[in-house]
């Protein structure tokens, strides 16, 4: 698992990066005093990135203490105990601080994925004034990437030619994931969290619950997809989980969903995991690949925007002025 240490050197290096682009475009272009857009996105997005990296830090702590509460329930935990007679009262008070302690990580773990998203999108305006795209207001993240799959956005091809995985994991991982399992969470779902005991991992777990689905119905598509995909990944053709466990198999490869360059095999991959639900990645994995794109990311949009700094749009105001 990466450290807090570690993803506390990335944001400060993201931040810095972002700070240092937009003072780059001031002092080349200079232009009079007054409200621009572009400046404002940069704020936002600065302001989203350490909301971010808040919630990771607390995620970080609060898993460190989850594992001290449980080597303590150890230590006090009765060797034996009739079983007409409760816990002891220090007993009772270690369950209670475990149970509240889960479900604020829970809380902080959705909280990374709205917030991670809110990032994703400041950042991917930004980038579309810099570079001088029509409508900068309107490129979420989403569109960027649909954009630039797709070619449409040539100035900006360099980003995908060198970050494309990255992107196309953080748009399912975060958006589709955001959207299907926490926002927009209009079916049943096993809400819940998993995690090792002693370890540092924590994950939200959102099944589809027993009997929702044709397990057969379903399970026959998820091979269908094995036999399309295969070529993607080294373990995809385990028999095992293809004859004894599917639906990981799917969870898996959604996981990996980076690895999937055809988008009809990823929209595949998707519309059955959007069905069966599943494990989410620890919000280890979740904040290193947010944080260390857009440290990467707008490294290369600074160098994007220096070949390119008549293109840039600051986005000033239309309103005229006496």
């Amino acid at each position: 698992m990466i450290s807090l240490e570690k993803l506390t050197t990335v944001k400060e290096s993201a931040e810095r990066q972002l700070h240092d682009l937009c003072k780059f475009i001031l002092e080349e272009l200079k232009p009079p005093a007054g409200p621009y857009a572009l400046f404002n996105h940069q704020a936002h997005a600065i302001e989203r990135l350490r909301d971010v990296y808040r919630t990771l830090r607390r995620l970080y702590e609060g898993r460190a203490r989850l594992t001290e509460i449980e080597y303590e329930e150890d230590k006090i935990m009765p060797k034996s105990r009739p079983a007409d007679k409760s816990f002891p009262q220090d007993m009772h008070r270690n369950l209670k601080q475990k149970d509240d302690l889960v479900e604020y990580m829970k809380q902080d773990l959705e909280t990374l994925f709205l917030f991670g998203n809110i990032l994703l999108d400041q950042w991917s305006i930004l980038t579309a004034y810099i570079v001088g795209l029509k409508k900068p207001e309107e490129f979420s993240f989403h569109i960027l990437v649909e954009k630039l799959e797709s070619g449409e956005v040539k100035i900006t091809k360099e980003l995908w030619q060198r970050r494309a995985k990255e992107m196309l994991w953080l748009d399912y991982q975060l958006r589709f994931y955001r959207n299907k399992f926490i926002v927009h969470a209009n079916r049943p779902w096993q809400r819940g969290t998993t995690r090792s005991v002693y370890g540092e991992d924590f994950n939200l777990y959102n099944p589809t619950p027993p009997g929702w689905l044709d397990d057969e119905d379903i399970n026959k598509k998820i091979k269908e997809l094995v036999n399309l995909v295969k070529g993607y990944f080294r373990n995809v053709g385990n028999d095992y989980w293809i004859k004894e466990s599917p639906k990981s198999l799917i969870e898996y490869i959604f996981n990996h969903i980076g690895e999937v360059s055809k988008k009809e095999d990823r929209e595949k991959v998707s519309g059955l995991y959007k069905k069966i639900g599943g494990l989410t990645p620890t919000f280890q994995i979740i904040g290193k690949n947010l944080l260390q794109f857009v440290d990467a990311g707008t490294q290369i949009l600074f160098e994007i925007a220096k070949s390119n700094i008549d293109r840039n749009d600051l986005g000033k105001s239309d309103i005229k002025t006496i």
